[in-house]
């Protein structure tokens, strides 16, 4: 189709030329468009920040144009009758004001403890802020100057206060709010914000006693001084006094907050796969080994080859809520070596468990039971064990006795169970010299067993079951549960009803770490009773046991020195920590 021009019967555009034209036309016309919106913006842009820019000079002016002693801020140091905040409207925009009014310690004379005269107000800075909006975006711009006295320095009815603030590691720690304020002698309320070294200074705050400090940050825990209080009688770290012409410092410290997930359970159902070698139907491939009889060694007998392998056949639960532990039993002799390692298994192909989910199995493990509570079920859904037999005595050869990997099928929720969790952070003492701890609060589990703590400090927090019908039973991060900054953290408790008297073993190594499958032996003139640590390192004796303070605990693990403690009384629901030195 052509469109023609009756003057002239032989032009005309086509359909497509039309569509071409057309097209041409909304480009050049949308740029211009997006030019001109661009412009506008850039015009409103220049003559907010002009606006701004003209503002914080006439501000700087006046503040320029006061006496040295009387440029300062309302509630600031130095005090003044300047606002801190305010707002403005110029040129139909709305600015915020920020000012700024402090002493500055002028390195000419020495910084700090340095300083040759001991003063550390030595001149005034001042620092005007305006910020707008623009399109939901914040704009700023600040002016900064230097306010000079005339004649000698001088702090006279003055003090500076230094604050440190440090992280959970006690370094330095910057960009941390410190809020120093007094409403009793005087009255001043001011935040500065620590340099790169942690620190904030209040040069030339008045004279006085009672001033209050209150350090925190973005997402980060607080850290205080404490007025004396009926709750709070003798407070660890009181306000602090300004003396004239003294430097008073203060230490504190914050860290990162972190959430705690709380679950309460019954008594787990486990199941297991195990093998103790009177035959070879659980066993996947093996190589230079002979399986039977009880035992994995080397083949060749009587004179053996020098090494071999086999892999377990794998262990593939259809439903299961964790790995719990991996043991076995080795008998290495001189000259030999042997050792286990932790395979995940896809249909045919063996994978072994890198060490950030498993520590050590690259090199494989020797002695002891392995906790498997670090692997996730949904990564590592099946499982299989591999042993490496080796000997450089062809007339002998290691032995793997047994092999097993315990897990857990199902934990029922034990629902609206009550607690107290409390901090070790201590903040004060009453009367009685008792503690007064910063964190210790009443919380209860929800309906399916579970309460999420968010924004909580890091502490070593104990938990105290609020009710009578329950004990823990297992707590596999042992209590106090020590919770470090910036995690987040699950801590499940296995509950049991409450037996007349129990005693729960926590069984961990020079480094409080638990271990698993260590035997426990309690027993005194009317008890024997035996049994193994979990994955957590732990067990409790709950059954028919009599009021007595002469009971005796053996604990024994491979790779670790046997350890006896005796005169233990069990009277109650008591607990006992051992703690096993490695060979």
């Amino acid at each position: 189709m052509r469109f023609y021009n009756r003057a002239n019967p032989q032009s005309g555009l086509s359909l497509v030329e039309v569509i071409i034209t057309s097209a041409l036309l909304l480009l050049i016309v949308g740029g211009m468009m997006a030019f001109f919106q661009s412009a506008v913006q850039l015009v409103g842009s220049a003559k907010a920040r002009a606006g701004a820019v003209s503002l914080a000079n006439q501000k700087l002016e006046y503040i320029r144009s006061l006496p040295y002693n009387d440029a300062g801020t309302i509630n600031g140091i130095p005090s003044g009758q300047i606002p801190q905040t305010a707002s403005t409207t110029l040129n139909g925009i709305e600015y915020q004001e920020r000012v700024l009014i402090e002493f500055v310690d002028s390195p000419d004379d020495g910084v700090g403890a340095d300083d040759q005269n001991g003063i550390l107000a030595d001149y005034k800075r001042a620092k005007v802020e305006y910020s707008w909006d623009q399109l939901g975006e914040t704009k700023s711009i600040a002016l900064i100057t230097n306010l000079v006295p005339i004649g000698i320095e001088s702090i006279e009815g003055g003090g500076t206060v230094t604050v440190n603030v440090f992280d959970a590691n006690a370094l330095p720690v910057a960009g941390a709010s410190v809020q120093l304020f007094n409403n009793t002698a005087t009255t001043v309320d001011v935040t500065r914000f620590t340099n790169d070294d942690g620190i904030a200074q209040f040069a030339g705050a008045p004279a006085a006693a009672g001033y209050e400090l209150v350090v925190t940050g973005d997402n980060m825990s607080t850290d205080q001084t404490y007025v004396a209080s009926s709750t709070n009688p003798n407070p660890a770290t009181p306000p602090v006094a300004v003396v004239e012409s003294q430097v008073s410092t203060m230490n504190f410290q914050i860290d990162t907050l972190s959430n705690l997930s709380i679950t309460t359970v019954g008594l787990p159902t486990t199941a297991s796969f195990d093998d103790t070698f009177n035959d070879s139907l659980s066993i996947f491939t093996s190589n230079q080994v002979t399986v039977g009889g009880g035992e994995v060694v080397l083949a060749g007998s009587p004179v053996y080859v020098g090494s071999g392998n086999l892999r377990s056949a794998s262990t593939t639960p259809t439903s299961f809520s964790s790995w719990d532990t991996a043991s076995f039993t080795l008998e290495e002799l001189s000259d030999t070596d042997i050792f286990v390692q932790v395979y995940s298994v896809s249909g045919t192909n063996y994978t072994l468990v890198p060490d950030v989910d498993l520590p050590g199995n690259s090199s494989g493990f020797a002695t002891g039971t392995v906790s498997l509570l670090g692997l996730n079920p949904i990564t590592y859904p099946s499982l299989a064990l591999g042993a490496e037999l080796s000997t450089n005595d062809a007339s002998i050869t290691p032995k793997l006795l047994d092999w097993r990997i315990d897990y857990t099928v199902s934990e029922l929720p034990i629902a609206d169970v009550p607690f107290t969790l409390t901090g070790d952070k201590v903040i004060g003492t009453l009367a009685d010299e008792s503690p007064v701890y910063k964190y210790q609060r009443s919380h209860s589990t929800d309906s399916g067993g579970s309460l999420a703590l968010s924004g909580l400090e890091w502490d070593s927090y104990d938990l105290s079951l609020d009710t009578s019908a329950y004990v823990i039973y297992e707590a596999c991060e042992p209590l106090p549960y020590r919770l470090d900054p910036g995690v987040k953290a699950d801590l499940k408790l296995t509950l049991l009803p409450t037996p007349t008297r129990s005693l729960h073993v926590y069984v961990l190594d020079i480094n409080l770490e638990p271990v698993p499958g260590a035997t426990v032996t309690l027993s005194n003139a009317s008890v024997n009773d035996l049994d193994t640590t979990s994955a957590c390192g732990q067990t409790i004796f709950a059954s028919g046991l009599p009021s007595a303070t002469d009971y005796v605990v053996d604990v024994s693990a491979a790779g670790y020195t046997d350890t006896t403690q005796e005169n233990i009384t069990i009277d109650g629901n008591n607990t006992l920590v051992v703690t096993l030195n490695t060979l």
